[in-house]
């Protein structure tokens, strides 16, 4: 059943992407005989021809090579060994070039109008069906970053960008994308506790070693558990029971509570979490409804299934990591109250020297509302200064590898370099042979197999399939991100690489008694939210405004490649797009005519670049005929056809050759 999945997938990529070839030479085709053109071949695809037929005039082929098609009129040169150009077509009055300007301009527009009729019509049907979108609500933010220095937090609901409501995370990421360097957007925000819609003006920026613009944020998790995966330090192994009906293929917590308790209703995965972080050290009770992926109940299956996910503790090396200087502050955030500076190194917490930083977020969430005393070495000031400050509710959320730890409840980040400032006596480290002052270059993580879902144990679930280096010497991974990845794998042995030491050295952690963390193993997919269907005329209003950005949006980020902002490694070639496509293909009718939408205004839009042999280039060696009154010099005409198809032949090579590099990266690095 997988395989013809597969296959009927991979068809239904193969018939949309030449659906979206043929509209485009359709319109050529209809205008020119329209005109009057006598039109001698309509190919899709170039090459070899796989299936073909005549009729009256005309020859209609299906080639072997599907990355395009054409339409051959008379008086036209056809694929490379068709020869050149009927010299008795040059006085025959139905050939292409014996039209007028006009007629031409029509006919060589008509395949771009055509792709961007058919983008309206996607859109258009889109917006006139219930569809999910990724909400645009915020899951995290990244310290430091545009949105974290605006104020953003986890749970902000993004409701408004720049006076356009109803958006989803797409349109949040387009708008971010493809802004411009200096420009400000404007995000409205519905934040929980607050009664008015706040507005953040956040002005995107390219990061170091970024390949395009960004604000920081990532999106929010769902109350949808796609798999449950007994986490390092778990007290006894997490199993959901998952139902044998596959059509079940997600669990929706809908209540949960501390084991012994009535479970409380959860309206949203940031509610679970804050409970999950509260009552860390007990089980919890969930109330959980068994769902398709679109969110629908499962005929057949029960409506309501409980289950149990025991706590967690964190498993550790026992090393200990002096704090260095905090890296980011918050807007508006408890730490910006309290006076902490950028650059400011915390040295005390409550009178402790030998606070360990990575427990510092769990504890300022325990101490909510209560004030903290912190003592803090700035620079150009002699003596550590003391700051009071009183966290809020606000649970840990784990860092990407570049990240700083975050501690949410103040509001701000700090970074942890490497080097051990203590080793604990008698722990998997000092066994190890690592001692205080140690610099920790980078850590290995082998290949490891996480356990398959109910029913499905014949398969084998790799979580990693080959070593996970983290490289914390160049600071693209940070030992706060390193050691939370490590909480979320089966319990095993990892390798560090000592600076100045030749062999790495291999460590075990063992599970800490009393530090326990608030993941229990679940996976928890990304928020979405239901858009309710338009009316017809609501929807091809819709379509076409979607039309209209999407063309915007393809130049925008013409301009960007052009300027720099956008880095090239986002270009992607037929590699690239065939396995977006599929993804596209599986998740739906809606998600794959967007992706056709997609694809025919890219299809438009590049097409009608003023680069030869491009339609564009064609409407600019017409417009120059019409301006002159006579065409252009053949040897002009024939210069510029060969300069635009080294270009177009350049940028296919350098996209492919993109594409090449992601996939082996994928696999090696």
């Amino acid at each position: 059943m997988d395989t013809l999945i597969w296959l009927f997938n991979i068809a239904k990529v193969a018939l949309g992407l030449g659906f979206v070839i043929f509209v485009h030479e359709l319109g050529h085709f209809l205008l020119a005989k329209w005109n009057g053109v006598k039109v001698e071949k309509f190919s899709i695809g170039f090459g070899r021809t796989v299936f073909g037929f005549r009729r009256g005039e005309t020859e209609y082929v299906l080639a072997a090579i599907p990355l395009g098609g054409f339409v051959k009129m008379l008086g036209e040169g056809g694929e490379a060994g068709e020869g050149p150009p009927d010299p008795e077509a040059a006085n025959d009055p139905r050939a292409f070039n014996n039209k007028s300007v006009g007629a031409r301009m029509a006919i060589i527009s008509a395949g771009v109008i055509m792709n961007l009729i058919l983008g309206f019509a996607c859109f258009a049907y889109i917006f006139g069906q219930e569809r999910e979108v990724i909400a645009a609500k915020i899951g995290s933010v990244v310290p430091g970053s545009p949105a974290f220095e605006a104020g953003l937090r986890p749970g902000d609901d993004i409701v408004g960008i720049d006076g356009r409501r109803d958006v989803g995370f797409r349109d949040l990421r387009a708008a971010v994308n493809l802004s411009s360097s200096g420009q400000v957007i404007h995000f409205l925000v519905k934040r929980p506790g607050e009664e008015k819609e706040l507005d953040f003006p956040i002005e995107p920026r390219v990061e170091a070693d970024a390949d395009q613009p960004t604000i920081g944020v990532r999106p929010a998790s769902s109350l949808d558990v796609g798999d449950d995966q007994p986490p390092a330090g778990a007290v006894e192994p997490i199993a959901l029971p998952w139902p044998a009906d596959k059509r079940a293929e997600i669990l929706t917590v809908v209540a949960a509570g501390p084991a012994g308790e009535t479970p409380a209703p959860m309206a949203s995965y940031e509610d679970f979490h804050r409970l999950s972080a509260r009552h860390r050290d007990r089980p919890l009770d969930l109330v959980m409804q068994p769902r398709t992926f679109g969110g629908k109940p499962v005929p057949g299956v029960a409506d309501e299934i409980q289950a149990t996910a025991p706590p967690s503790r964190f498993v550790d090396f026992g090393l200990r990591f002096a704090p260095g200087p905090i890296t980011a502050i918050r807007k508006g955030s408890p730490a910006e109250a309290a006076g902490f500076k950028v650059g400011d190194v915390i040295v005390k917490v409550d009178g402790r020297e030998d606070f360990d930083p990575l427990r510092l977020p769990l504890e300022c969430f325990d101490r909510a509302g209560s004030p903290v005393t912190f003592h803090v070495r700035r620079e150009g000031t002699p003596e550590p200064i003391e700051l009071a400050a009183t966290p809020d509710d606000a649970p840990p959320n784990r860092p990407l590898p570049m990240e700083d730890l975050q501690v949410p409840g103040l509001g701000l980040s700090l970074s942890v370099p490497p080097t051990v400032r203590s080793v604990v006596a008698g722990s998997p480290a000092e066994k190890a042979g690592i001692k205080a002052g140690d610099v920790i270059d980078s850590v290995t993580i082998p290949p490891v197999k996480g356990r398959p879902r109910a029913g499905d144990a014949a398969k084998d679930v790799w979580i990693l399939s080959r070593p996970q280096p983290f490289n914390l010497a160049d600071r693209s991974s940070t030992w706060p991100s390193t050691f939370d990845f490590i909480q979320a794998l089966p319990l095993q042995a990892v390798s560090f690489k000592i600076h100045g030491r030749e062999e790495a050295v291999s460590i075990r952690p063992e599970p800490v008694a009393d530090w326990y963390s608030p993941e229990r193993g679940l996976s928890f997919l990304e928020a979405h939210k239901t858009m309710p269907p338009l009316g017809p005329v609501d929807a091809l209003k819709e379509g076409l405004n979607e039309t209209v950005e999407s063309v915007g949006m393809m130049y925008a980020s013409l301009r960007s490649l052009i300027t720099g902002r956008v880095s090239t490694k986002q270009l992607a070639g037929p590699i690239g797009i065939g396995p977006m496509a599929y993804a596209a293909a599986k998740a739906g009718i809606n998600e794959f005519l967007y992706f056709l939408a997609f694809i025919s205004i890219n299809l438009a839009v590049l097409n009608f670049l003023p680069i030869p042999p491009l339609d564009g280039g064609q409407m600019v060696f017409l417009i120059a005929e019409k301006v002159r009154g006579r065409p252009l010099p053949e040897s002009a005409v024939i210069a510029g056809t060969y300069l635009g198809l080294l270009l177009v032949l350049s940028l296919m090579v350098f996209a492919t050759y993109q594409d090449v590099y992601r996939l082996l990266s994928g696999y090696f690095f």
